[in-house]
């Protein structure tokens, strides 16, 4: 691997990181799109599923059960097999 590429993923981690984590300011936006356009095979999704696996991991065992309204709306929007 090249240092350039190297150092462009590395670039796009720590702003992938930095989005999911904080927000990313319209500079950063912008160079994360064209980091993202010079690499279309990263994976641009990894942070956010980085993200929710440990908001999910630190939030306990026992969740909530959804309000019943709440399932209601998402038993009706899934496909019916």
């Amino acid at each position: 691997m090249s240092n350039r590429r190297q150092f462009g993923e590395e670039r796009i981690l720590e702003l992938l990181a930095d989005q999911a984590a904080f927000g990313l300011s319209v500079d950063e936006q912008e160079e994360l799109r064209a980091l993202l356009v010079s690499m279309p095979d990263f994976d641009r999704d990894c942070m956010q599923r980085m993200a929710a696996t440990v908001h999910l991991a630190s939030i306990g065992k026992e969740l909530e059960p959804l309000p019943a309204s709440i399932q209601q709306k998402i038993r009706a929007g899934a496909p019916h097999a």
